[in-house]
């Protein structure tokens, strides 16, 4: 690589404090501008160097496999996530059999609390902005009627009575 006399290489000290404030968050076009650095060399050297901003997600963390756990061997290890998948699939087939809107709330908050716990801001504030339409119709859904109609009623319950004939877990949770 050859210097460049007219566009020298900024300090080491320069990179430095640049390095502070994109993972304080602030982003790569400011960074660059308030130190004077080409937009794509500050890119580069933070992918290269792999600084990771403090307003991105977190990498994604599976439940099953974190310690190298298969699902079957963390269920045996912790039987209670047993009974959390159990409980996660009751909450998705009231919601989908006979949804109501208190439910439908307190299901979209307790994914927004998961999402933020998770480090994934942006499908918290999703999760969150439904939680708020929620309380603003207040308990006009469940008063102005079923959301389904009769047939979707009774489709789902002979699909529920065939699942049980035949054994089979809507959840695959093996319960």
């Amino acid at each position: 690589m050859t210097s460049d006399p007219e566009n020298p290489a900024p300090p080491s000290d320069l990179w430095t404090v640049a390095r502070d404030d994109y993972l304080a968050g602030c982003s790569a076009p400011v960074v660059a501008e308030r130190y004077g650095l080409p937009l794509r060399t500050l890119r580069r050297r933070a992918a290269v160097e792999g600084w990771r901003r403090a307003d991105q997600p977190a990498p994604e963390f599976d439940a099953w496999t974190a310690g190298g756990l298969t699902r079957e061997a963390a269920i045996e290890q912790f039987p209670e996530l047993a009974d959390v998948e159990r409980a996660v699939c009751d909450d998705q087939v009231r919601l989908l059999i006979d949804p109501d809107q208190k439910h439908l709330r307190q299901f979209a908050f307790r994914r927004a609390a998961e999402a933020a716990a998770l480090s994934k801001p942006a499908e918290a504030v999703v999760w969150m902005r439904l939680v708020q339409s929620l309380e603003q119709t207040g308990d006009r859904i469940d008063s102005e009627g079923r959301p389904f109609r009769r047939q979707d009623y009774l489709r789902a319950a002979i699909l529920a009575g065939v699942n049980d004939d035949i054994g089979v877990d809507p959840a695959g949770t093996g319960g």
